[in-house]
């Protein structure tokens, strides 16, 4: 799938799709909630706005955020699903990040006011995105 998908047509090709012509996305999967954090704090500082995203998946919780890695070779890019599997649900609706002085974490309900704290959206999804292969 190399195009943007609209009523089952690819844009760029014109061709109709179907359900089962979108693959799944590349997983990474990572070893922690902090190292989730990074990475979304990392793609939002360049030009993308960054949102987790949550569900529950046969008893894991999952926090997680879809990207396209652009330009992968000859294709136009490759999608990654990177995640982290937790043992709790969010406590909040914020994942509150802070790299300095000393690197924290937490969940909150609201904006902190303080200038070197960056809030991560957690969306909270109904289940499982359908395309994951998890």
């Amino acid at each position: 799938m190399n195009g943007l998908i609209r009523s089952g047509f690819c844009l760029e090709t014109g061709v109709k799709m179907s359900k089962e012509d979108i693959r799944p996305p590349v997983n990474l999967k990572l070893s922690s909630m902090t190292d989730l954090a990074r990475m979304l704090v990392s793609w939002s500082q360049r030009d993308r706005p960054a949102s987790m995203l949550y569900f529950e998946h046969e008893g894991k919780h999952v926090y997680g955020t879809m990207i396209s890695n652009h330009g992968y070779y000859e294709y136009y890019g490759m999608p990654l699903w990177i995640y982290y599997e937790a043992d709790e649900p969010p406590k909040g609706n914020f994942l509150a990040y802070k790299a300095r002085p000393k690197e924290s974490l937490k969940f909150v309900d609201a904006f902190e006011s303080e200038p070197m704290i960056v809030h991560l959206p957690i969306i909270r999804l109904a289940e499982k995105l359908e395309i994951l292969d998890i």
